[in-house]
């Protein structure tokens, strides 16, 4: 035997192998059964004593380094965690535009920053308008022809009026005197001062702009068959440059006509008499918050 005789064993952790090893066993904590010793608990609680002031800092980041392996890195948790998602498609998608020019793509950002102001909005995939002619141009369809709107253009009171005083004329008999007949009122003719076909630029765009005036000096900008995606703060901008320009030349000299109405179907917006449309004859559709051109038309006289 060497040195003193064996304590009690508390609990039969250590075989005889171990025993033979060691020498002797000394009373023993319930920890032990892992293979420490009383005496190196004692070293270790002697050591904490000594350095706990840069130790338990020590500690505490092994701790949070270990947390963030678990939850963040890992993320072991998730395995337990069921994440249902349910998205409508996204309004915008990064990459060329349809025009294929440069300047009109979409960045991934972009499209990021778009789309999260879309649904904040509450705004819909489609906002569909049908105008018909504006109404103080309602009495007849532009250059004899039909109104696109969908509603046949009906005869003024005026004219119905002149039509009926006119016709009694017919059944007189020769040996009544004639009555001097009552003079027919002219209704204004609506006329397609302009017209244009929209191009895409950074968004597809379909449809055709034209501009109606009457001869009175009163004009309107009516788009037909038309159809874009839609968007935030879209607007209706009358500008100096071609169709073609490069997307930051539309907003230098520009006529803001208003917001759109709709990103699809038919709509009108009056034209102010003093613009000039020599100057100002390329119809746009403009997003005023990204500086984005959805799509543009060159309007040519008729």
């Amino acid at each position: 035997m060497l040195g003193r005789p064996l304590a009690r064993v508390r609990r039969p952790c250590w075989d005889a192998r171990a025993l033979e090893f060691a020498g002797r066993v000394e009373p023993v904590e319930n920890f032990e059964m892992f293979g420490l010793g009383r005496r190196y608990v004692e070293v270790m609680r002697s050591w904490m004593k000594r350095h706990w002031r840069w130790a338990l800092p020590v500690a505490a980041a092994l701790a949070a380094v270990g947390a963030w392996l678990f939850f963040v890195y890992f993320a072991f948790h998730t395995i337990l965690i069921d994440e249902e998602v349910e998205e409508d498609l996204p309004f915008f998608v990064a990459g060329p535009a349809p025009s294929g020019m440069a300047g009109d793509e979409t960045t991934e950002e972009m499209a990021d920053v778009m789309n999260k102001a879309m649904a904040e909005a509450d705004m819909p995939m489609v906002d569909e308008v049908d105008e018909p002619m504006p109404p103080e141009m309602a009495g007849s369809a532009p250059s004899g022809e039909a109104d696109s709107g969908g509603s046949a253009a009906e005869e003024s009171p005026e004219a119905t009026a002149a039509d009926e005083t006119a016709a009694p004329a017919d059944d007189q008999t020769d040996d009544t005197p004639s009555e001097t007949a009552a003079p027919e009122t002219t209704q204004p003719q609506i006329i397609v001062e302009a017209a244009g076909s929209f191009i895409s630029r950074s968004h597809p765009t379909e449809g055709s702009a034209r501009v109606l005036g009457d001869g009175s000096g009163q004009r309107f900008l009516r788009l037909e068959d038309f159809r874009t995606d839609n968007g935030p703060d879209l607007n209706v901008y009358l500008s100096a440059a071609p169709a073609d320009a490069p997307a930051s030349d539309f907003d230098d000299d520009f006529v803001d006509l208003g917001d759109l109405k709709g990103n699809v179907g038919s709509q009108n917006y009056e034209i102010p008499a003093a613009v000039d449309l020599d100057r100002y004859s390329t119809v746009t559709i403009w997003c005023v918050r990204f500086g984005v051109v959805f799509g543009a038309a060159e309007l040519a006289a008729s």
